[in-house]
């Protein structure tokens, strides 16, 4: 269990995050959703340890995270930023198997259990042919699934991934939204996702937590957060909610005030 107790975040005397309790279990897809600066990327950038809380707390299998060591921190948590480094001369493979870094060191030999895993990780991903593709000649999607793979290669209990559809096409959000989906199920893993498309996270995430200028808005499963009453506080717009013959709400925005 992934545990944020009141947690709060400071820069100077701009508070960024305040009083924010929530719990994150795994085999589940938590979705982070909110207006720009709500402070979804704050609170996933703590949970990830990239940042020390200003007030509160976070346990991870309730021991706080400031008492994990950072490689065992990272046999647990595998974090992906929004800005992606760079990957300059490196290939598909080179890039998955940095995600052993944290059970044998940067310059340690591979082992035949650390290659079992990036193969594991590429054949779950579908990267394998990307193995010996430098990896900046791959497109959006390819990308993303490759880094994907790199997680998976960790053997965490959880992925943190902040704005991972960003620069993708519609076709690839959906591909790689439905890959972290079934790849949860399957491998039991916590997945906590920043969003911007509220229709993504009711289509994809088994659970939604709102922010809003800093605080949880609100939290629950889909069909309790994708209603009219409560995209209007997330979001200050109008919007209609019908449902997808696939099971799932989307919310459609209001026409108020606009001419067709």
């Amino acid at each position: 269990m992934l545990q944020a107790k009141q947690l709060g975040f400071k820069v100077g005397q701009n508070t960024l995050l305040k009083d924010v309790s929530l719990s994150f279990s795994q085999g589940k897809v938590y979705g982070l959703v909110g207006h720009n600066g709500s402070g979804k990327s704050t609170l996933l950038k703590l949970l990830a340890n990239q940042q020390s809380s200003s007030n509160g707390e976070i346990l991870l299998h309730d021991k706080p995270i400031a008492k994990w060591s950072s490689k065992a921190f990272a046999k647990q948590i595998a974090y992906l930023p929004q800005h992606l480094p760079a990957t300059d001369s490196l290939v598909g493979r080179d890039l998955v198997s940095f995600g052993r870094y944290p059970w044998h060191g940067l310059l340690g030999r591979l082992t035949r259990q650390d290659n079992e895993f990036i193969d594991q990780a590429m054949t779950l991903t579908h990267t394998e042919q990307y193995a010996n593709r430098l990896v900046d000649t791959l497109s959006g999607g390819e990308r993303q699934r490759v880094w994907l793979a790199m997680l998976l290669a960790q053997k965490t209990h959880y992925l943190l991934l902040d704005e991972p559809l960003s620069a993708l096409d519609i076709r690839h959000q959906i591909e790689v939204l439905a890959l972290i989906k079934r790849l949860s199920k399957e491998l039991n893993l916590g997945v906590i996702i920043v969003l911007h498309d509220i229709n993504m996270a009711a289509r994809f995430c088994d659970h939604i937590v709102a922010m809003h200028s800093g605080r949880m808005l609100c939290e629950g499963n889909v069909k309790s957060i994708i209603t009219p009453d409560w995209l209007k506080q997330i979001y200050n717009l109008d919007m209609d909610v019908i449902r997808h013959q696939g099971g799932y709400p989307v919310a459609i925005p209001g026409l108020a005030g606009e001419t067709v």
